[in-house]
């Protein structure tokens, strides 16, 4: 669905949600290369304007059509890769020290994965600062909630206004300060993780288990491998 010339019918017309709920806007149109393969779609945000977006920030779910936030998408490029990286470069360091690897193929592999390392770290910067950047926009939006809150509830107690206005305004209120909480911890989430990953020491992939039976060979025993994700 959405993501060929034949099944992008199905998706135009469809409401987007950011997701976190918020309704952004409906798919209008969409971009194909020469194969027919869906490579972005129009989204219409309403009086907001239009916005191309890559198909691979579309989510189909049960609730909808869902359109990763940019900062979170690149976020969770920068974690995949990372975590790939780092996982190639110990499990080669683990098979040249256990002469499982000949040198010039060690140091070949070790050469370009620490290359691709250093370019992952710099595009890991730009993406970090754009989920602080978000994250401050969200902290002043919070802000600007509680504060209107307290003015809201302060009028009602006072008898300024009525009931059902107060609740209905509150209500308002209540559920979007609900969602900017609950992105402020998805965006806080990718910060941690790829600052974890950044700081993940080049440790062996894999660790071999000793036998705990004294009176056996070890050297004949088979070996555990254990993976470290």
């Amino acid at each position: 669905m959405c993501t060929t010339v034949e099944t992008v019918g199905e998706c135009l017309g469809k409401p987007v949600f950011d997701p976190y709920g918020r309704k952004l806007g409906h798919i209008v149109s969409f971009y194909s290369d020469i194969d027919g393969k869906i490579r972005a779609l129009e989204v219409n945000l309403g009086d907001l304007g239009y916005k191309e977006v890559p198909v691979e920030r579309i989510r189909l779910t049960a609730e909808g059509v869902i359109l990763v936030p940019e900062h979170e998408y690149d976020a969770l490029l920068v974690e995949n890769r990372l975590k790939l990286i780092k996982a190639r470069l110990a499990s080669i360091e683990e098979l040249y020290s256990r002469k499982e690897l000949a040198t010039h193929v060690y140091e070949n592999l070790k050469k370009k994965l620490e290359e691709e390392l250093t370019t992952i770290k710099s595009r890991s910067k730009e993406v970090k600062e754009n989920l602080r950047k978000r994250l401050h926009e969200i902290e002043e939006q919070i802000a600007e909630v509680e504060k209107a809150m307290g003015a809201l509830k302060t009028s009602y107690l006072a008898g300024e206004i009525q009931e059902k206005p107060y609740l209905t305004a509150l209500d308002i209120m209540k559920k979007s300060l609900e969602t900017f909480l609950k992105e402020k911890d998805e965006v806080k989430k990718h910060l941690d993780k790829i600052e974890s990953l950044e700081a993940l020491p080049l440790a062996p992939a894999i660790t071999l288990q000793q036998s705990k039976e004294p009176t056996q060979d070890a050297s004949k025993q088979p070996m555990n491998v254990v993976v470290v994700g």
